[in-house]
């Protein structure tokens, strides 16, 4: 039997209708129409879909665990590794191999190096450097050069000039206070840190300089804390959400 008649079966044995359960899920009308029919387009995917069968089941009282499997089945889904389900959804940009380095080719960098570092003194013992022409300076002008550099270089031991720099980093830390949720994150390279289920009652940290992608499954069940700040639950039970947090996110939420 197909997963879209066990769920239209799941329902109607509660005696609860389409618009019942949107209320309830928070799920489109024409999503749950399409699951029951065994559509999994309009879910965004395998995996969202997975999510919307696990929630559906939770408010209908149903075996969710029975529904996922026979979606899997049907799906021919069973052991598919995160990183597949990721890329299926767009969530992360696969890396590419790296072209493997030649010793040979590294050796004879190396000899090319040596030889110009043995050739450059030579030459330079061929060439008589230029007269330099003493240049005077006024004592109205030595005075102002040395007001410039005391205050160019005030406060380094050295006399250099000290340059600051200032980076902008973003630590976010995920807590999961209301049911499971599957998580995948990125950092600003688009890179996956992390991938995986997250338990009830369960925390997790992370931080970048730059840029920090969220995919969340289940958003209704987390909180999240930005630099310290509490951000709470991004959005409902069962819903799916991307999120950025950093100096150079285009948008959250």
């Amino acid at each position: 039997m197909s997963v879209g008649i066990l769920l239209r079966q799941a329902r109607e044995s509660v005696g609860m209708s389409i618009d019942e359960l949107v209320a309830q899920t928070c799920i489109r009308s024409r999503v749950l129409n399409d699951l029951e029919n065994d559509n999994f387009l309009s879910s965004g995917g395998l995996a969202y879909a997975r999510g919307h069968i696990r929630n559906i089941a939770r408010v209908l009282h149903a075996n969710g665990e029975l529904l996922v499997d026979e979606f899997n089945a049907m799906n021919q889904d069973f052991n598919r590794p995160m990183i597949d389900l990721l890329s299926e959804n767009n969530v992360t940009t696969v890396r590419r191999p790296r072209k493997k380095v030649s010793f040979g080719a590294m050796a004879k960098v190396a000899a090319a190096v040596v030889v110009i570092l043995i050739a450059i003194p030579t030459v330079g013992s061929f060439i008589h450097p230029a007269k330099k022409t003493p240049i005077k300076v006024s004592a109205t002008t030595s005075a102002t050069q040395s007001q410039t550099t005391t205050s160019t270089t005030s406060g380094t031991p050295d006399g250099t000039t000290a340059v600051a720099t200032k980076t902008t980093p973003v630590a976010v830390v995920v807590t999961t206070n209301a049911g499971a949720t599957w998580l995948a994150v990125t950092d600003s390279a688009g890179t996956l840190i992390f991938s995986g289920t997250m338990p009830n009652g369960t925390s997790r940290s992370f931080d970048d300089s730059q840029l920090i992608n969220f995919t969340i499954g289940n958003a209704g069940a987390v909180d999240m804390n930005v630099n310290g700040t509490d951000a709470g639950a991004p959005g409902t039970i069962g819903e799916v959400v991307h999120l950025q947090y950093g100096p150079g996110a285009s948008a959250q939420g």
